[in-house]
Parts: structure tokens; C-alpha cells; sequence
């Protein structure tokens, strides 16, 4: 289906950044049989290796996703196994050429079906939900910081200048198995939800409170979208910087249910004035015809009597 069929609209942009002098990030959003994906992937490796790791993992992820032979299971089984793919593909490529040694990528992607998505990751790229002037991060990063921060042995402020703050614990192309996290269960958007994919290119300058602010200050995605990364520009720019920005023009899951309920009652309505309609024509108009029927079938009945008595 056409991205419109899903009440999506799509903002994007990537820059290099100031100090990069390659953009290792990439991204895509593309149709599949479980919905409408957006995806970012922030490459690593260097010497042009980084790109082709994020590149080959996006092409193999859409693949997977496309392929009508891949029986098709749980959304969430289906996101997991896709990146386990990425992930096959970008070995195999290291063995076919050992100079991509090192090669591997982050990923954060969204899957949309209705007003349901559904969110899988592996490493620091991150994805965030904003709605109205509220901003929640629904991934988690997969990083030695995190670690820290979530062991009580660093702060949030601490964290910013660690040295240890672009070390990641999951990865495309690194390890044997990914072993990415997916959300079991879809999250419920609302009307004119913002849905924020991005590389860490744009989070080491921005903070939420930056984000949000971005995002509610320019209503149209694309136009956001290029004020983000000209913002982390200016704040430094130090990697790549690649963002997605969706928005979501559909209804709630709410007020989907409320119209199939309502429909459902309709339907309900219109049988049972069909019912008594039925019945009142039954009562006053073909039973008068049965009754007449049958009171003709007895004359008929008399008169053929009396003609063999006679």
C-alpha cells in the first residue's frame, strides 16, 4: 500500500555533520505485509566500511521483510528475525571480503500498521515518541553508559563526557547473534502523534527538552526535521546526524474500536427492523392471503362433495 493508505506522513534528512568526512548513517521507509517501516542505521568501521554496513543492513532488513517465501509469523518474531538476517548477511559479506573486517551498524526502526507500532533496536540509535508537548524514548540504549547509569554508577550529566559514552553492547554485523530488542506488544498511537527515529549524531548535541521544542515550534515533519539536524549542527556537529520524523493523521486505537462498535450496532439496528418489518408483513399481509387461500380450498372442497353425492 501507498504510505497514504497508513496515515503517515514522513520527514527525514541526514548531514555528514562538521568533523565526519564521511556520512556513515542511512535510512529507508518502506511498505511491507506487516505494515509501513521506518528505519535508521548509524554504520561504524571507518574507511567507507561504516556505510556499507548500515546500507546492507537496511537493504537485507527490507529483503526480509518483502520476501514472499518467509512464512510470515508474529510482527515482532518477524522484526527480530529480520535483524538476525541483517546481521547473517553483514558476516557473510566480512568473510567474502576480509578489508570490511570490523564493519557493523546500529539500527532503531518502527513498524506502523494502523494505530499500532511496533519497535526493534540494536545500539544507541534511538526512537522517540512525542505527543503534544510531551517527549517519551521508547528505545533503550544498548551501551557500556546505560550500563553505568542503570548500575547507580554514573549520572545522566556524568554520562555526556565519559569516555566510554560511544561504546555499544549490540550491534548488526559484530557479533554472532544480535539478539535485538522488540516490543511484544504494539504501542497504541493517537491522532497527530510524532514518532522521532534518529542517529546519535543528533542526541550527543540535543537533549528532549531541545527535541520537543523543535518539533512543536514546526508542524510539518520535513521541515522539522531539517531544523534538527541544523540545530546539532550548530551545537557541533561532531558525527552524522540522520533523523526521521513521522506523523501520525490517523485515529486512535479508541476511537477505531468506538466506530466498529458502533457499526456493529447499526448492523444490530438494521436486522432487527428487517426482522420486524418481516413480521409485521407476515401478520397483516400474508397471512390474510394464507387465510383467504385456505377458506378458497374448502368451498372448493364443499362444492366437490356435494357433486359426487349428487
Amino acid at each position: 500500500m501507498k504510505i497514504d493508505s497508513y496515515k503517515l506522513i514522513v520527514g527525514n534528512a541526514t548531514d555528514i555533520g562538521i568533523v565526519r568526512e564521511h556520512n556513515e548513517d542511512y535510512m529507508a521507509h518502506f511498505d511491507t505485509p506487516y505494515g509501513y517501516c521506518i528505519i535508521v542505521c548509524d554504520g561504524m568501521g571507518g574507511h567507507a566500511a561504516g556505510e556499507v554496513a548500515s546500507q546492507g543492513a537496511i537493504e537485507a532488513i527490507k529483503h526480509y521483510l518483502q520476501d514472499g517465501k518467509v512464512t510470515k509469523l508474529d510482527t515482532a518474531i518477524s522484526l527480530q528475525n529480520a535483524i538476525e538476517f541483517a546481521n547473517y548477511k553483514l558476516l557473510e559479506m566480512v568473510q567474502l571480503n576480509p578489508a570490511l573486517t570490523g564493519m557493523g551498524t546500529t539500527c532503531i526502526m518502527a513498524l506502523i500498521n494502523q494505530s499500532e507500532m511496533y519497535v526493534a533496536h540494536a545500539g544507541d540509535s534511538r526512537l522517540y515518541l512525542i505527543r503534544e508537548n510531551d517527549i517519551k524514548q521508547l528505545s533503550k540504549d544498548h551501551s557500556t553508559i546505560q550500563n553505568l547509569i542503570d548500575a547507580g554508577v554514573l549520572t545522566e550529566e556524568e554520562a555526556k563526557v565519559s569516555e566510554k559514552r560511544n561504546q555499544i553492547t549490540k550491534a548488526i554485523g559484530i557479533f554472532e547473534k544480535v539478539e535485538p530488542t522488540v516490543t511484544k506488544q504494539a504501542f497504541r498511537l493517537k491522532h497527530n502523534d510524532r514518532i522521532l527515529l534518529c542517529s546519535d549524531g543528533l542526541t550527543a548535541h540535543l537533549n528532549q527538552k531541545d527535541i520537543s521544542a523543535t518539533i512543536n515550534t514546526y508542524p510539518d515533519v520535513q521541515t522539522a526535521a531539517l531544523k534538527l539536524v541544523e540545530k546539532a549542527n550548530s551545537e557541533g556537529g561532531t558525527d552524522n546526524i540522520t533523523v526521521q520524523l513521522i506523523q501520525y493523521t490517523g485515529k486512535s486505537s479508541k476511537n477505531i474500536k468506538r466506530r466498529i462498535l458502533m457499526k456493529t450496532i447499526r448492523l444490530i439496528i438494521m436486522a432487527l427492523i428487517v426482522a420486524g418489518l418481516s413480521f409485521v408483513a407476515y401478520e397483516y399481509f400474508f397471512k390474510d392471503i394464507l387465510s383467504k387461500s385456505k377458506d378458497t380450498q374448502s368451498e372448493s372442497d364443499k362444492k366437490s362433495t356435494v357433486i359426487k353425492g349428487l
